[in-house]
């Protein structure tokens, strides 16, 4: 795969990014498209300080908008006091804009050109012409070095990337997680609407086990849209939004396990689970509507509960933790 072979030259360019230098033995950038060059020091291939108006946005988003209902902005006055005093430390990655003739697209460090936005000052960046498959897993990459997206930020950034065409599998890579774990992160941002997790915010104190009973809660009805938005309208302005997540959590409505699961339902036609103090089982009839999707249950059932109990065991360990 073209992303496998590309991935360890994106990884020594941001590892070039990081200490300021250029690869050994590769050349800073291949050829920029006509009219970027004269943007650019041509030639030199290093870190270029870029303005911010020559900038634009680029690829799926991986973090939520930085607002005051999540407390983002608070994240950019930190970064900007610290670019104020200190000067700014890591690069950011950007490549040349396809259809704006001298300008650029930028890869990662949203937060750091905003900072030097507010500042009036130009943006220390390092410049590749990468394809959007290089340019996403460079993005993943940054972010797994980093290892500061919350759980939810990262359910939204692996939809944001499948929503705009890509494969499973550039998911998979781009945030370096299993099949397992692209379809917990799928399944989240999936059912919990995004008005409502735009409201909680990234809750980075909060890892996989509540978000997913967040998304079962929605998907069984126990919450609704209107519902945790009230609770969260209730709440005082400067709530952090691992509190917003609790306070959502915390009103949903209270169901015991023989209310929450009938003793026997049908999820799809042909298909009945039974579930006992003893045991759960699962019947599907080979006639009608359903043999083919008896047969085809047959050929991939032991793969499919072997995900499942991988999940369960994830799960555990996440509780744990």
């Amino acid at each position: 795969m073209a992303l496998d072979k590309n991935k360890a030259g994106i990884m020594a360019a941001i590892t070039a990014a990081t200490e300021g230098q250029t690869p050994i033995g590769k050349r800073a950038h291949r050829t920029l498209p006509k009219g970027t060059v004269g943007s650019v020091r041509a030639g030199l291939g290093g870190i270029q300080e870029i303005d911010t108006a020559l900038i634009l946005p680029w690829g799926p988003q991986d973090r939520l908008e930085l607002t005051a209902v999540n407390s983002g902005d608070e994240d950019v006055e930190d970064l900007t006091q610290s670019i104020k005093t200190s000067g700014q430390q890591v690069p950011v990655l950007l490549r040349p804009a396809k259809d704006a003739d001298g300008k650029f697209e930028v890869i990662y460090g949203r937060r750091r050109i905003l900072a030097c936005q507010e500042l009036g000052m130009p943006v220390k960046a390092l410049i590749r012409t990468l394809d959007d498959g290089e340019a996403l897993i460079a993005k993943g990459l940054e972010n797994a070095s980093r290892q500061d997206l919350s759980f939810y930020e990262r359910a939204r950034f692996a939809h944001a990337i499948l929503d705009q065409g890509h494969s499973r599998e550039d998911a998979q890579q781009a945030l370096s997680i299993s099949k397992n774990t692209l379809s917990q992160l799928e399944r989240v941002a999936r059912l919990i609407p995004d008005q409502v997790g735009v409201a909680i915010g990234p809750a980075h104190g909060a890892g996989r086990p509540k978000w997913m009973m967040l998304a079962a809660a929605f998907e069984d009805g126990a919450v609704s849209q209107k519902a945790a938005l009230r609770v969260l309208a209730g709440m005082l302005d400067d709530a952090g939004s691992d509190a917003r997540l609790q306070a959502v959590l915390a009103s949903l409505t209270k169901r015991g396990p023989k209310e929450d699961r009938p003793a026997q339902r049908s999820p799809v036609t042909g298909a009945v689970v039974k579930s006992t103090k003893s045991s759960v089982t699962l019947t599907v009839k080979r006639a009608g509507d359903s043999k083919e999707f008896a047969d085809w249950l047959d050929g991939n059932i032991d793969r499919l509960i072997a995900e499942s109990y991988q999940s369960f065991q994830d799960d555990a360990e996440e509780n744990v933790s």
